[in-house]
């Protein structure tokens, strides 16, 4: 009797876990709430640093400076942005598509953390399918500067 009515507990304390656990709509921490809180902030000029974290070329994983105007990349590490040589820099709307993008394609594991004052993810992780190796990528903003 003793060991059925410790499975019960332990059944129903998993349960309740697992449900208080569920981020809804109406958590802070969501795309929908961030990216509103984003656009209501109406910065469209700003600076950061971007960094990739993925298996890829050393160039793809170090910092960047990047300079952003009316919503558009102007300038990576004092450098003019030229769209060949800079396609792996994200702008923060870039990153918001990206976030929609891994949930609307089911991905294995997706990670963000945003800024709590304007909204936008400064720690992106994805990991699209967890049967492929080496394919997951992060991306971070750090020094977020609105112009």
């Amino acid at each position: 009797m003793i060991l059925k009515q410790t499975y019960v507990f332990f059944f129903l304390t998993l349960f309740f876990v697992n449900c208080s656990n569920h981020e809804t709509e109406d958590t802070p921490n969501t795309l929908s709430t961030n990216k509103e809180k984003w656009f209501n902030a109406s910065v469209v000029d700003y600076t950061y640093v971007f960094q990739i974290s993925c298996y890829c070329i050393e160039e793809s994983t170090r910092p960047k400076s990047v300079f952003v105007r009316n919503g558009l990349i102007v300038n990576v590490n004092n450098e003019n942005f030229n769209e060949e040589t800079h396609s792996d820099i994200l702008t923060i709307d870039d990153l918001f598509s990206e976030i929609q993008k891994a949930t609307n394609q089911g991905a294995a594991k997706l990670d963000v953390s945003y800024d709590t004052i304007y909204g936008f993810p400064f720690y992106l992780f994805i990991d699209r399918d967890i049967r492929i190796a080496d394919e997951e990528i992060s991306y971070s903003v750090s020094n977020f500067k609105p112009l």
